[in-house]
């Protein structure tokens, strides 16, 4: 929990340094979302890859079920050298994104944070930004609760497998949950969600064409 605080306390500065730069606490959310999401590409490579790999995978995957259904301990040693022969992990596909996970949970408490509450208050014009007139406050237009259920379907949908049966029901729920849960957050962390929403639906589209 120290260590989600740190980096809570090195997100509210780099948001500081961000607003430095572009002297407006809007622009500082979606400078500081693009450097995060830049700053772990190599991980979210490793892991779209992966999960890829292993989409591309399961036919053979249920080929093998098929003839070893009977025989749980050969299908787990024919499955493991399949891994093998094909070069995929997998758990390739969680682990990187594991290790982002403190990373955007720190960036989220420090736009929820008291901390940066108190900057937002004394920060007048500043703490506007296009259509929103208080990013400490959610977005009364609903047009950033809106982005955020579009984006995410689109995030769900730019995933590897992701129109296949298992994500089917996901595609229709999350994108609903999601923006349901984010109404009464601040529009700088709505703002923050659908920026990184986006990036991640162009990063995805990028990583598979390649």
């Amino acid at each position: 929990m120290n260590i989600l605080n740190d980096l809570k306390l090195w997100m509210i500065e780099a948001l500081k340094f961000f607003y430095s730069v572009s002297g407006n606490w809007g622009a500082a959310i979606i400078l500081l979302t693009v450097a995060v999401k830049l700053a772990l590409y190599p991980l979210t490579l490793q892991s779209t890859k992966q999960m890829e790999a292993m989409q591309k995978l399961q036919p053979k995957m249920e080929a093998l079920k098929k003839k070893l259904g009977d025989q749980p301990e050969k299908l787990q040693k024919e499955t493991i050298e399949l891994y093998k022969t094909e070069g995929v992990n997998p758990l390739g596909g969680c682990l990187p994104m594991l290790l982002q996970i403190p990373v955007f949970l720190a960036l989220f408490y420090a736009l929820t944070s008291q901390e940066f509450a108190k900057v937002l208050a004394g920060a007048g014009h500043s703490a506007k930004f296009l259509w929103i007139t208080n990013l400490a406050k959610p977005d009364p237009s609903f047009i950033l609760i809106v982005l955020i259920g579009l984006t995410t379907y689109w995030t769900t949908m730019t995933m590897p497998g992701g129109g296949g049966k298992q994500q089917k029901a996901m595609l229709y729920f999350m994108p609903g949950f999601i923006a349901i849960i984010s109404m009464s957050f601040p529009a700088g962390v709505q703002l923050y969600w659908v920026v990184q929403n986006i990036l991640t639906i162009a990063q995805q589209v990028y990583i598979l064409r390649k």
